[in-house]
C-alpha cells in the first residue's frame, strides 16, 4: 500500500516531498561532518548519494513504508533539513520519528515546529498509536527537543551503536497517542510549486533521533534520530541500521 508523501505548512516552515533540485542542499548538509557527529555512519563523500537518497524516498512513499519530507523556510524558501516517519507499521500502529536540520538553522526552534507538523499528521491522518525515536545519550539537544514534543524517555540501549569508532548508548522515547498535546496545527499548503526561490542553507545542522531509514540508522542530533538510518537534531538524534 502506498502513502503518498504530505505537503505541511506551520507558521515557519513548509514541509514538502522531495524533490530532484534538493540534491546538492542535500548534500551540503549530509556531508557536514560536524552536524552528523553522533550518526553511526559517516558524513557523504559523494553528490551521488543525494540522489539515491531521494529516490529512497519516493520508494518509501510507493512501498508505503514511511514519508521523508524537505523542510523549507517561508521567509526565504531556504532549505534547512528534514524530517521523517518511517518503520510505519499499520497493524501495530505505530513508527519512528527522525529528523536532521543544518547547525545555521540551530536554536532557533525549528526541529520541534517541523516534527510538531510530522507528528500531527502522523497521529491524525495515519492514527498511529505510537510513535518511537532514539538519540544518542550524549545528544542533549536531540533529547530536549523530543521532550519539547512529550516523548517520554523509556530506557538505554547500552553500547548499541558505534559512532566515529566509538562504542555509544542509545536513549529510547514513546510518545503515544493519548500522551500527544499538539500546540497548533499546521497550515494547509497549497500543491503548487514552493516559494520563493529556494537558496542554499548555511551549512550547520541537527539531525533528529538516532535510527532512520536512509542515510543511517541513527538519526536525531540537531538532529534527534541516529544515522544509524533513524531519526535526529541541533542536536543529533541516531538511526538504526535496521531501519532508515
Amino acid at each position: 500500500m502506498s502513502l503518498p508523501s504530505p505537503t505541511l505548512q506551520t507558521a515557519r516552515l513548509r514541509l514538502r516531498p522531495f524533490d530532484d533540485a534538493d540534491a546538492d542542499d542535500l548534500f551540503a548538509l549530509q556531508s557536514n561532518a560536524y552536524v552528523l557527529r553522533y550518526w553511526d555512519s559517516p558524513p557523504w563523500s559523494e553528490r551521488a548519494r543525494s540522489e539515491r537518497f531521494i529516490t529512497a524516498c519516493r520508494q518509501m512513499a510507493e512501498e508505503g513504508t514511511g514519508a521523508r519530507l524537505a523542510v523549507d523556510r517561508l521567509s526565504d524558501g531556504a532549505f534547512i533539513g528534514w524530517c521523517t516517519l518511517n518503520r510505519w507499521n499499520p497493524d501495530y500502529r505505530s513508527a519512528s520519528l527522525g529528523y536532521c536540520f543544518g547547525d545555521a538553522a540551530w536554536g532557533h526552534g525549528y526541529a520541534t515546529e517541523a516534527a510538531r507538523a510530522l507528528l500531527g499528521w502522523a497521529f491524525d491522518t495515519l492514527d498511529l498509536n505510537r510513535i518511537q525515536a532514539e538519540a544518542d545519550t550524549r545528544n542533549v539537544g536531540s533529547a530536549r527537543v523530543l521532550e519539547k514534543l512529550g516523548f517520554v524517555r523509556e530506557g538505554t540501549l547500552r553500547e548499541d551503536c558505534v559512532v566515529n569508532g566509538d562504542v555509544s548508548d542509545s536513549w529510547v522515547y514513546g510518545l503515544l497517542r493519548r500522551e500527544w498535546r499538539p500546540s497548533s496545527e499546521p497550515v494547509p499548503a497549497p500543491l503548487s510549486p514552493r516559494s520563493p526561490a529556494r537558496r542554499r542553507p548555511a551549512s550547520r545542522s541537527f539531525d533528529s533521533p538516532r535510527r532512520q531509514s536512509s542515510p543511517s540508522k541513527r538519526s536525531v542530533s540537531i538532529g534527534a534520530s541516529r544515522s544509524r538510518s533513524g531519526h535526529a537534531i541541533v542536536y543529533h538524534s541516531r538511526r538504526r541500521r535496521r531501519s532508515h
